[in-house]
């Protein structure tokens, strides 16, 4: 079970984490268009979840997890296309405390964070209890180790890509320290693999298979996730991942940082 979960899932960020890269970077016609899609493919999701979280089958367990992916795709491209975001859109002026500059960032944010909260709620108000919760998992993971990102960016990493931002959330730069990495990001990643250990172990000696499958999807959602948090520590090229995604765009630039210490 582990090494078709693990595919499932690696494939399946790619593919989604690109289409999203696509249509975040689109204008116009073309992002309304595609925005629409992606709702409709949301909703759809949504209303399949408790049929789904009703079914015990391994088939059930991995369609659950892309369910939850797909959820998760429509707030982060509402997000990026600038559709549900916070009511503060100028960038961060210079030399404010580290409060003020937290504030600011929030409210960048905020209805986003909300509907989020109000998503992850949802899915577990009718499916935790049901036996293939595998949807909720599935995002609560991803929204957990986003806010763990984003706090490592808030407080400090060593290379940002900020050329994943579309144009028109250029401001949220101005947010970001990329200049030293805090203590935050090493503690945080080694939490995120830890839990990524305890998932796994756990899925060995669970006897249910669509229990074991949905542990090892979300283990390997769980893994994809740290292994990106170890991207905000060192310069590397992961955009070449994507690079179709990006075609007509310049090369992504990655802010690298050469101050040592943390």
């Amino acid at each position: 079970m582990f090494w078709p979960a693990l595919a499932t899932a690696v494939s399946s960020w790619w593919l989604l984490t690109g289409l999203a890269l696509l249509l975040a970077h689109q204008s116009g016609q073309r992002a309304r268009a595609g925005f629409i899609l992606v709702s409709v493919l949301a909703l759809a999701s949504l209303l399949l979840v408790p049929f789904n979280a009703s079914l015990e089958t391994p088939m059930a367990a991995a369609l659950g997890f892309i369910l939850g992916l797909v959820i998760w795709c429509w707030l982060e491209i509402s997000y990026l296309l600038g559709y549900v975001n916070g009511p503060n859109h100028e960038p961060c002026p210079p030399e404010v405390r580290v409060w003020d500059r937290f504030k600011g960032a929030v409210s960048t944010t905020i209805y986003h964070e909300a509907c989020v909260v109000g998503a992850v709620a949802c899915l577990a108000l009718i499916s935790v209890t049901e036996p293939n919760p595998t949807a909720f998992y599935t995002v609560t993971v991803l929204w957990l180790m986003r806010w763990s990102a984003k706090l490592n960016l808030f407080f400090g990493v060593r290379a940002f890509n900020e050329r994943w931002l579309p144009d028109h959330l250029d401001y949220l730069v101005s947010y970001l320290r990329t200049d030293r990495l805090s203590a935050f990001l090493p503690i945080s990643t080694a939490i995120g693999f830890f839990v990524t250990y305890l998932i796994f172990m756990d899925a060995t000696t669970v006897p249910d298979l669509t229990e074991q499958l949905s542990l090892y999807l979300v283990g390997s959602l769980m893994l994809l996730a740290s292994i990106e948090h170890l991207f905000l520590m060192f310069p590397v090229n992961e955009a070449a991942l994507w690079r179709w995604a990006r075609a007509n765009e310049p090369q992504l630039r990655a802010v690298r940082v050469e101050k040592d210490g943390i």
